[in-house]
């Protein structure tokens, strides 16, 4: 059986992100806006071509995020995107995470037929 001395020397127990390594909300936010701006200006609201296009752009978000390569987050990609018939809609999460370590970006799309939200969490795992 290994001495705690000798596990500490193998293992790298470490519970925060370096400063370098961490998930930049703003940098995120953007990369959203224009993954959004990119794949619905000139996009017309159609329900059965919503279900192609929200994978679409969680996937492409999902893929940018896989770019940056920040070692240990896990990320939830989330993509509303619905009619715009002049009613209100509000979508809302809860999460149970760490407020150092974990963070997340949002973006909106509006256009005259439709509107579009997409989330990201960035959970750091430990």
């Amino acid at each position: 059986m290994a001495t705690a001395t000798e596990k500490s020397k193998g293992e790298d127990f470490q519970i925060r992100p370096d400063l370098k390594d961490k998930f930049r909300a703003t940098a995120v936010k953007e990369m959203i806006h224009n993954v959004l701006v990119e794949k619905l200006t000139g996009f017309v609201y159609n329900s059965e071509a919503c279900d192609d296009m929200t994978k679409v752009l969680a996937d492409l978000i999902r893929n940018k995020l896989l770019e940056i390569s920040l070692p240990r987050y896990k990320y939830v990609v989330n993509v509303v995107l619905g009619e715009q018939k002049g009613e209100g809609v509000k979508v809302g999460a809860r999460c149970l995470w760490d407020a150092d370590a974990d963070n997340y970006a949002s973006d909106v799309f509006l256009a005259e037929s439709f509107f579009c939200t997409a989330a990201v969490f960035a959970i750091y795992f430990y």
